[in-house]
């Protein structure tokens, strides 16, 4: 659908209101109605209706030699106020998207689970070696684990823990040799980090480029341990690493760190660094030993063949499944908040109200022209025509 023009032809249509086969345009009330209920569905504002409804009247107005409609259109803003639909803000679809895209993937890994759960529990119970249909089942979720990364997007970790609302999975890990009580031992020393290169432009480490990028510059972090405060230095080397892109917390006596997945493979085989001597050697940098943190579930190192095998599988899937259902309870209430539709004053717009503004504008434009349908360009701001089709077909 074109909206660079109000005399536009929708629909795949001429502006006499046929289609390109010959069929009839859809009636104006119908497409009022479905346009404004989409609209209602994904927030559009109280002002853009207002738009609607006035430059209707005032195209009808015009055809019987009053003031044109244009004035009334031209002086409707497309957008309310602060309060308007968070889905109408830049890059809310692309978030959308990925987050029914974790949905769909965690479906489909809690089918697999529970298939070859049942089947692994049915070969323990016979004693028997597992049947054609179990291995079967086995390499679907071997598959579908490896392929999380892509097919989650992003929003599903390999700890099977839904990512942050503001951010994309993460990759926990260690730092071989320095955990609570390192920080707690040897004095006073400065820590030297060398990050593999990012991009330029990529401030926190979490852009386009990250580490490894072409053409990036690495990083360099310096740190001081004092040996004194664990809490004081914990949030020393937060500070420090930061703007890279990393986080850190204590979880125990451990100290973990976190990466964007995405950045960690470059991470882990490009992260040097040097000491003065005390907790780390100084000298030339060396590569410093990552430990990532074990995945919840591990299908490529099952051996199901004998029963130690089996069993030893069918405890990861029981484990895992109540992980899979948070992480698809904390996306769906993601989801929910992202999608939520609000009036310009912020409040969220009832089923009743998407009625009432699908009727409004059905009434509105009811027995008028099909050129009356440029009136609905406001409301229609970033719809396609296929969405529009599918919602009269329903």
């Amino acid at each position: 659908m074109r909206s660079d023009g109000i005399t536009a032809p929708l629909f795949g249509g001429d502006r006499t209101g046929r289609t390109t086969d010959g069929a009839r345009a859809p009636a104006l009330s119908n497409v009022a109605s479905s346009a404004a209920a989409s609209s209602a569905a994904s927030g559009a504002e109280g002002a853009a209706v207002v738009a609607t409804r006035s430059g209707v009247a005032a195209a009808r107005g015009a055809r019987a030699g009053e003031a044109p409609a244009v004035a009334v259109l031209s002086a409707a803003p497309l957008r309310a106020g602060d309060g308007a639909s968070s889905a109408r803000e830049p890059g809310a679809q692309l978030q959308l998207g990925k987050l029914q895209q974790g949905l769909d993937y965690l479906d489909r890994l809690a089918a697999a689970m529970q298939q070859l759960k049942g089947g692994l529990s049915d070969t323990l119970a016979r004693q028997a070696a597992p049947s054609a249909a179990v291995n079967g089942q086995l390499d679907q979720l071997r598959q579908l684990w490896s392929q999380r990364s892509r097919d989650a997007g992003g929003r599903v970790d390999a700890e099977l823990q839904a990512a942050p609302e503001d951010g994309a999975a993460r990759q926990r890990f260690k730092l071989r040799g320095l955990d609570l009580a390192v920080l707690q031992q040897g004095g006073k020393e400065t820590l030297r980090l060398q990050l593999p290169g990012q991009a330029q432009d990529s401030g926190t480490g979490g852009g386009t480029g990250g580490f490894g990028a072409t053409g990036g510059k690495p990083t360099l972090i310096a740190v001081t341990l004092d040996g004194e405060g664990t809490q004081q230095q914990l949030q020393a080397l937060t500070k420090a690493l930061s703007p890279a892109g990393l986080s850190v917390q204590a979880q125990g006596t451990e100290i973990v760190f976190s990466v964007a997945e995405s950045q960690w493979p470059a991470l882990r085989d490009g992260l040097t660094l040097r000491g003065e001597g005390k907790r780390f050697p100084s000298g030339q940098p060396v590569r410093a030993l990552l430990e990532p943190s074990p995945e919840a579930l591990q299908p490529q190192r099952w051996d199901v063949k004998e029963a130690s095998g089996q069993r030893q599988a069918l405890g990861q899937l029981l484990q895992a499944q109540p992980k899979v259902a948070q992480a698809r309870a904390r996306l769906h209430e993601q989801l929910e908040s992202a999608a939520r539709p609000t009036w310009a004053e912020g409040e969220p717009l009832s089923p009743a109200q998407a009625g009432a503004l699908a009727g409004s504008l059905a009434g509105a434009l009811s027995g008028a022209e099909y050129s009356d349908v440029g009136a609905l360009l406001p409301a229609l701001r970033g719809m396609h025509r296929q969405r529009v089709r599918q919602l009269l077909s329903s």
